[in-house]
């Protein structure tokens, strides 16, 4: 008696939730809580890794050219990879966040944003940072200048970014 043949794998189709994507997040898609932590801890660690390696106390205080070791640390990698990860680089936003302006009064400039806002300032600084490879880095920029405390402090203590439970 012969077995029958072995069952086929089903071709699942590129959007099937039984394939990994090859895409980032949609501005749609919803960033869980559990995302959130994840990557305001990428943050933190890649604040204080930045801080220990260049000696220095405050994010204020980092060399002006300090970039291109900045770019070499696995901190850095973990967070860059960590963005899109959680949720905050998306396919279907255009990077056009003025990040000067930003960099000039993070805590002004990000305060009373909503969480769609806070997502597309940091999609405009994860792709500007990909553009940039090799040649400076927005990213080491915003630390320097404070932004990256503060945007996560946002994430981290504001009640009005998180659904009620």
């Amino acid at each position: 008696m012969k077995s029958p043949p072995p069952a086929k794998m089903s071709q699942s189709s590129p959007r099937s939730p039984s394939l990994v994507a090859r895409r980032a997040f949609s501005k749609r898609t919803a960033i869980n809580e559990f995302q959130v932590q994840h990557f305001c801890g990428l943050c933190h660690a890649l604040i204080r890794r930045t801080l220990d390696r260049f000696k220095v106390k405050t994010s204020s205080d980092l060399p002006e050219q300090g970039w291109q070791a900045f770019t070499q640390m696995p901190e850095y990698g973990l967070f860059t990879s960590g963005a899109y990860a959680c949720g905050f680089v998306c396919s279907d936003l255009a990077p056009n966040v003025d990040l000067e302006a930003v960099n000039a009064s993070p805590a002004e400039a990000l305060s009373g944003q909503t969480l769609p806002q806070l997502r597309h300032y940091m999609h405009t600084l994860m792709r500007s940072e990909r553009a940039n490879n090799g040649y400076g880095s927005v990213l080491y920029e915003a630390m320097c200048a404070g932004v990256l405390e503060v945007f996560c402090a946002r994430l981290e203590r504001d009640p009005d970014l998180y659904e009620s439970l």
